[in-house]
This record gives structure tokens, sequence and C-alpha cells, in this order.
């Protein structure tokens, strides 16, 4: 691999981020700084960004008397500032209004079409305005939408479509030949038998929306959201495309592993290398909602937190390819008990030891940990991040023993010889740990490594404070 393109799904931008938008960002982070370790940092391209048109802003931003362009201003910064604050080191924060990608969307629909891939039709269907998308009656439960609770409106409308049917056997067999790798298996198997059963061709436009890109040869039609909102990857891609991976959460994967690749391939561009999915997190075992009260604003943990201690525990505390659940009382458990009593401590009294009887220097010669192969990196390749992060904490525990067992603050006063060469290897398994978390708790692997691999070992500031 000589170049890494990831990107994340774009936020619609009807509200402010919560923790659930916040789990792919940190996981796309964190693949962002792994590969830039192995291949460069110019070489890796993380994307991220707000997806800003449709009716529904257009209708919320006239609830709050503003103008679409003001109201997207506003809530897209309320996502760039979120990511900022859990220190992701993205390239790019696109936006949908963004002047290059509304050109960048009228020039592929009109190679889509000039290639013979887009025709004019009607079409009748249930229109969900929450998802902004046709439902069929299988999505539906009660006839109403699971998701936004309310029945979908029957549409019928003139549109432009995409011959999705031309495309349906070349992208199943990409995915089949993992080409275009559907992770987990369990969602390429779902993505193959929706295949199976037959995709039909998709609406690439809308009438009588206002808040959009119109289309280049119908003015009276507008760009379907969605379609804008998946060419965002193309346009940001600064030369990195195909992308090497799009993290995404499961609801949306249909228009990732289907419709995008249709439309690449009607406008002759090549398909993304992977879809990677994640599943939902849920607060107390309930969906994250606005009228059930629970969603958690990211900042405010980060504020309380930090920023490293929120990206250990979305990562550690559920697999990313299920669901799983989350909350504060969570957080402050592994915060104390894997973080500050944990690793905190570990860094702690290691240095403050060395510092105290080898006024913070090893002799010249002493024997450290002979670290064995790399175990961590296969489990952040496969996503498997709260694997590789539970083998890391493996070695904060067998540090944490050695020093416990050996009673180094004993040590030191009965066999000075046997306390350095102990402290040597639980400091060099220290610097290891420092370095396998450096991707996914940058802050902290780069004050550990500033403790334990200066000239002179100090003791080292408290990692994680006690929260009030």
């Amino acid at each position: 691999m000589d170049k890494f393109y990831i990107t994340t799904a774009i936020d619609y931008i009807n509200g402010k981020p919560h923790i659930g938008h916040s789990l792919e960002k940190v996981a796309a982070d964190v693949l962002t700084r792994f590969y830039a370790n192995k291949i460069g940092r110019d070489n890796v391209r993380f994307v991220t960004g707000t997806d800003e048109h449709g009716a529904k802003i257009a209708q919320y931003a006239e609830k709050e008397n503003l103008e679409p362009q003001a109201f997207a201003d506003r809530n897209s910064a309320y996502f760039s500032f979120a990511w900022d604050q859990l220190n992701l080191q993205y390239d790019r924060f696109v936006r949908t209004t963004d002047a290059d990608h509304e050109q960048t969307v009228k020039d592929l629909v009109t190679k889509m079409k000039d290639n013979g891939f887009l025709y004019e039709g009607e079409y009748e269907g249930l229109y969900c305005v929450g998802h902004e998308a046709f439902l069929t009656d299988k999505d539906l439960v009660d006839g109403a939408c699971p998701d936004h609770q309310t029945k979908p409106e029957l549409v019928k409308e003139k549109n432009w479509f995409l011959k999705i049917s031309a495309f349906s056997d070349k992208i199943k067999t990409a995915i089949e030949k993992d080409e275009l790798l559907v992770w987990p298996e369990s969602r390429k198997n779902e993505i193959l038998s929706l295949l199976d059963q037959g995709f039909t061709d998709i609406a690439i436009s809308r009438p009588n929306v206002k808040w959009g890109i119109p289309l280049p040869w119908d003015e009276s039609q507008t760009i379907y959201v969605w379609v804008d909102a998946l060419i965002n990857y193309y346009t940001a891609a600064d030369g990195f495309w195909p992308a090497s991976a799009h993290v995404i959460g499961k609801d949306i994967l249909k228009f990732h592993a289907v419709i995008w690749p249709a439309m690449l391939l009607a406008a002759d561009l090549p398909l993304p290398k992977a879809v990677i999915t994640h599943g939902y997190l849920t607060v107390d075992n309930k969906k994250i909602s606005k009228s059930l009260g629970n969603v958690i604003d990211p900042n405010d943990w980060v504020a309380k937190y930090g920023s490293d201690a929120v990206r250990y525990f979305l990562l550690r505390e559920v697999p990313f390819s299920d669901d799983g659940d989350v909350s504060e009382e969570k957080l402050r458990s592994r915060y104390e008990g894997d973080l500050a009593n944990g690793l905190g401590n570990l860094v702690s009294r290691i240095t403050t030891l060395v510092e105290k009887n080898l006024d913070g220097v090893f002799p010249e010669g002493t024997k450290g940990f002979t670290a064995p192969g790399d175990e961590i990196s296969p489990l952040i390749e496969q996503y498997k991040f709260h694997e590789a992060l539970a083998m890391i904490w493996q070695y904060v525990a067998w540090a944490n023993k050695t020093v416990d067992e050996n009673k180094l603050w004993e040590l030191a006063k009965t066999d000075l010889p046997k306390f350095t060469e102990v402290s040597k290897q639980v400091i060099d398994v220290v610097e290891i740990i420092a370095k396998s978390l450096a991707p996914f708790m940058p802050e902290t692997s780069q004050k550990i490594l500033a403790a334990v691999t200066a000239d002179k070992i100090v003791k080292a500031e408290p990692l994680f404070p006690r929260i009030e």
C-alpha cells in the first residue's frame, strides 16, 4: 500500500453532533494515524464533513427564521468543532455547499447522462422526509418509518433515474470477490442478499426542492440529496481516488455498497476498495434520540474526561462491528479503572522509582524487555479496535504485576542490580504501550514517551487526574 484514503459518512446538519456520530470519526482517525506511521502522513488522506442540502434542511431553517445557508453555516460548525475537540487529524472537512463540491456533482451526473445511464420517468412511492429517502412496505413497521415514527407520504413525481440494473451483476461480483470489501461478513451477506432480490433503478433528482443543486440540463429538477452527499467522497479525494475505506453506519449500507458503486461505474470511475460498517451505540439500551432526552454531547465528555479518554472508551467498550451500550457511568468506570489506576498509576510509579533510585538513568548495558512480534497491527488492520486495546492492556497488567510481585520499592534497598534490571524491563514495556497507543490516544502516548525515552527519566505528571 502506497496511499491510504479514508472517509466517514458526512453528517446531516438537522441537529448537533452526539456520541453516536463520534464513533466512526474516532475509528477513522485511528486508522489515519496508524497508516500514517506506516507509509507517511503525506500518503494518507482523511475526509469528513457535513451534508447540508435537502427539503428537510430548508424546513428546519425556516422554523428558525434563517436562510438555509446561514442555518448550514451555523450547524456545520458544531460538527467541525466537536471533531477538533476529539483531536481528529482530518485533511478536509467537506461541506456539500462548497463550490467545488457543487461543480463536481454537476460534472459527475452529466457524465452519467452522457454515458447513457440516466433516463427520465415517473416514480410513485412512499417518501420519508426524515430519511430524505423513498421506503418500501417492508421497511415500515405498522405502516410507519421505525426510525422517525411517522407515516411516509405517498409521492408521485417526475424524476431522472439511474440504471442501477445495468451494474447489479458487476457490483455483486466485486463484493463476492472482495474487490469491493464489505465488512463485517454479516453485512456482506446482507448486501448480496439485497442484490439477489433485485435492486430497482433509483431517482437521482426530485422536483420542487429548492435547497439543493439543480440538474445542469433540467433546472426544474434538483439533484437528490443522497446522490449529492455520496459524491463528496470524490470531491475531496484530491488525487487519492479510489477510496481505501468508507467508514459508515450499518443503516446507510445500501447507499454505499450498491447505489454509490453504480454511480461510479456509470461515470467510468473506479470502485472504492472497502465499505467498513459499524454498529449502533445506545444509551441505557435505548436508541439515541432527542425525544427520549438521551443525546450525549461528545464535547461534554471531552471537557470532563479529556479527548484521549473518550477516544479510548468508544473503541474499547464496544466491538466496532456490533451494537453496544454506552453511558457516562461506564466511561467513568473505564477512566478510573483502566486509565487512572491501570495505565496512569503504572507510569507514575515506575518513573518515580527510577528517578528516586537511579537518578533517572540506567547503567549502560542494562538488559531490558525483549518485545514479541507485532501483535497489535493486525488487529487494527482488521478493525478489531477493542481487541487491540485489550491486548495493549495485557501489557499494562503485566507491568503493574511485575512492579507489585517484585516489590520494586523494597528491592531498590535490598538488591539494586536486580531492581535496575526489572525496572528497565518495565520501562521498556511502558514504551511499547505508549507506541501502540499512539493512534488511539495520541496525547497520552506523547506524554509517556517524553517521560520514558528522555535522557533522564523523571517522575511523570499524572496522566488522568481525579474527576470530582
